[in-house]
C-alpha cells in the first residue's frame, strides 16, 4: 500500500508583481497563493488557512506592516501564523520595532538569497507546526489562539515554582466582558496590553486571565487598570463595554510565595471567583479583590459555578 505524502505548506503572498517570488519557490516543495493586495490578502486568510504569510512592504491599498496590523485582530490566525515582511531596502530602528508591534515575525531582503530564504521559511514553519501540535494537545484555545485551561494551570504551575525560587510575588487577574462570544478582538487587546512577561488565556470566549509574575497585589490593580481601561478604549465607543456592568474584573497575588505558599492554580480560581465575590476597589467597583470571608458564604438561591472547567486544584489544603 503506498503512503500518501503529506500536503505541501501552504504560504500565502501578497506581493507587488515585480516582487514576485513565484521562481524562487518553484519545484513543489510548497503550495503558493499570490494576491496582489493587503485586501485581498486579508480577504482570503481564513479560506485558505496558510501556513506563513509573507506581505510586500508596500502594497497598491496598504502598507505590509498595516495589513499585519490588521491581521492581528483575529487571534486565530494573526497570533499562530508567522508573518514576514518583504522589504527591498533595510529596515530603519524604528521601522522594526512598528514592525514588532503590529506582529510582524521577520523581514526578508529582496530579492532574496534562495538559501537562505529557504531556510528561514523552514524555521518559521517549523514554528507554526509546533502551534498546530499545540492546538492538537488542547493548549491553545481554539475560538481565541489564546493558552487554554489546562495550559493555563501549566504556566500558572510553572510560574509558580519560578518565583518560589526567587521568593518573588505572582498575581492573577481576571477580565470578564459582555461581549459577542465569536468576536476575537478583546483577547486580542488583552494580549496587546500585557506585559512580555505575562501569561494570557481564556477561560470562556469572553473571560480573560492574565498571570503576572514579580507583581503584587498594587501591580496587579495597575495591570487591571492599564487593560481594562484599553478595553473601554476600543470598545467603550460601541457601547460593548460602556456600561458598568459590561466590564468585571477579579484579582488576587501573593507578595511572596516563598513565605505565603499557595497553589498558582488555586490563585487562578480566587481571581475568578473575585469577579462576582470580591470586594470592590476603592474609585473602581468594576474591579474586585479576592475576598475569602465573602467567597465562603453561604448564597440564597441555587448554588452558580465559580470554578472553571479544566481548572483543577493540585492542593486543596494550602492558603496564601
Amino acid at each position: 500500500m503506498t503512503a500518501i505524502a503529506p500536503a505541501p505548506p501552504l504560504i500565502l503572498i501578497a506581493t507587488d508583481p515585480e516582487h514576485s517570488l513565484a521562481g524562487v519557490l518553484d519545484g513543489g516543495r510548497y503550495a503558493v497563493v499570490q494576491v496582489n493586495t493587503g485586501t485581498l490578502a486579508l480577504e482570503c486568510v481564513r479560506d485558505v488557512r496558510p501556513d506563513l504569510i509573507i506581505f510586500d512592504a508596500e502594497l497598491p491599498d496598504m502598507s505590509g506592516i498595516d495589513a499585519c496590523r490588521l491581521l492581528q485582530s483575529d487571534l486565530r490566525i494573526g497570533h499562530t501564523v508567522p508573518t514576514l515582511i518583504l522589504a527591498p531596502d533595510k529596515p530603519t530602528p524604528e521601522q522594526r520595532v512598528a514592525a514588532l508591534r503590529a506582529g510582524v515575525w521577520d523581514f526578508l531582503p529582496y530579492p532574496p538569497d534562495p538559501e537562505e530564504l529557504s531556510l528561514t521559511l523552514q524555521t518559521y514553519l517549523q514554528a507554526k507546526r509546533n502551534v498546530d501540535v499545540a492546538l492538537a494537545a488542547g493548549l491553545v484555545d481554539p475560538a481565541t489562539g489564546l493558552h487554554s485551561r489546562p495550559a493555563l494551570a501549566r504556566r500558572a504551575r510553572e510560574l509558580g515554582a519560578l518565583m518560589m525560587r526567587g521568593r518573588g510575588a505572582l498575581a492573577c487577574v481576571v477580565f470578564a466582558l459582555e461581549a459577542d462570544p465569536g468576536d476575537p478582538k478583546p483577547g486580542s487587546v488583552v494580549v496587546r496590553s500585557a506585559r512580555m512577561s505575562d501569561v494570557v488565556g481564556a477561560l470562556s470566549p469572553t473571560e480573560f486571565a492574565v498571570l503576572a509574575p514579580a507583581t503584587d497585589h498594587a501591580g496587579a490593580v495597575k495591570l487591571a487598570q492599564r487593560i481594562g481601561g484599553a478595553l473601554r478604549e476600543v470598545f467603550g465607543a460601541s457601547g460593548s463595554v460602556a456600561s458598568p456592568s459590561a466590564l468585571q474584573v477579579g484579582y488576587d497575588a501573593v507578595t511572596n510565595l516563598k513565605y505565603s505558599p499557595i497553589d498558582p492554580v488555586a490563585l487562578l480560581l480566587r481571581a475568578t471567583t473575585a469577579v462576582r465575590t470580591g470586594t470592590p476597589e476603592p474609585g473602581c467597583p468594576w474591579m474586585r479583590r479576592f475576598d475569602e470571608a465573602k467567597a465562603s458564604a453561604p448564597e440564597e438561591g441555587p448554588a452558580q459555578r465559580t470554578t472553571p472547567s479544566g481548572l483543577t486544584l493540585g492542593n486543596r489544603g494550602t492558603r496564601a
